[in-house]
């Protein structure tokens, strides 16, 4: 079974106004336990509002979202249940720091959840583990932290929860290469060790197509595409169209294909671009 299914969802804003939009329209799809999925979409295209409705900050009009079977705006219990379930990790997320330490600060969500102190203590340091943020950085304030460190911290937050979907939107926006890899690397960590499900909203078509098992994209407030990273990029024309872009592999590698070179233009990654590359230099007799 699905660990979270949506089933035909519609929201729009400002009704009745000259400033009426539609953000989401009949859209649906499901995430099973264990999945990356990325969700891919020009701005305005619904991506936000519908990350907001996945665990409740935002109601659908009509349809329903399914979480282990059970819809989780069926009444008060259920939204709470769905709020520590389904952690939701915004854009810029340092923004949100606030307490006098690290430690208080990625208490806070366990603390709401009602748990013991042991189970609090544990769950801090099990998520500081998990994004990398050394323990003697737990009792400073966050905001002596390096940027780097601070987004860490933040993320910690989220996952000391221990959601079983987590969503993270933009994680890496604003970071240095070196800090997008460390972000991915601890999103990656966190999968492996609890199974949980990870949704990651981003504007990169290499972050997606480097780590995704599957992508959405999304065009207009509709599901345009659901399907494997080569299946989506089978689709560049539509997605240039959508105000998207293919991953700088893709690009370099049909570049090549142009100029007459027998190589494949399935690529989505650097990596597999250059053992590619290799691959046709060996059989040239180049190298």
């Amino acid at each position: 079974m699905a660990v979270l299914e949506v089933k035909n969802i519609s929201f729009g804003y400002s009704h009745g106004t000259p400033f009426e939009i539609t953000a989401l329209k009949n859209v649906s799809f499901s995430l099973e336990k264990g999945e990356l999925v990325g969700v891919i979409g020009h701005t305005g295209s619904g991506k936000s509002t519908l990350m907001q409705m996945l665990n409740s900050l935002l109601k659908p009009e009509s349809g329903e979202i399914l979480l282990d079977g059970k819809n989780i705006n069926a009444d008060k219990k259920s939204v709470k249940e769905a709020r520590h379930k389904v952690g939701l990790c915004f854009q810029y997320p340092e923004y949100q720091l606030f307490e006098e330490t690290c430690f208080k600060d990625i208490s806070f969500g366990p603390k709401n959840m009602g748990l013991s102190e042991e189970e609090i203590r544990q769950r801090v340091y099990t998520a500081a583990e998990i994004v990398g943020l050394q323990k003697e950085l737990l009792d400073k304030s966050p905001f002596d932290l390096s940027g780097g460190q601070k987004r860490r911290c933040a993320i910690a937050g989220v996952i000391a929860m221990l959601p079983e979907v987590l969503i993270l939107d933009e994680p890496t926006a604003g970071l240095d290469p070196v800090g997008r890899a460390g972000v991915l690397e601890m999103i990656d960590n966190y999968r492996r060790q609890t199974g949980a499900t990870v949704i990651i909203v981003t504007h990169s078509m290499d972050i997606v197509a480097s780590i995704a098992d599957r992508i959405l994209v999304m065009n207009k407030g509709e599901l345009a595409f659901n399907g494997s990273v080569s299946d989506i990029f089978t689709h560049s024309r539509e997605l240039v169209r959508m105000g998207l872009d293919v991953p700088v592999a893709t690009k370099i590698m049909l570049a090549l294909r142009n100029k007459g070179l027998e190589i494949s233009s399935d690529i989505y990654t650097l990596e597999d671009a250059a053992k590619e590359l290799c691959f046709f230099l060996a059989k040239e007799g180049k190298i």
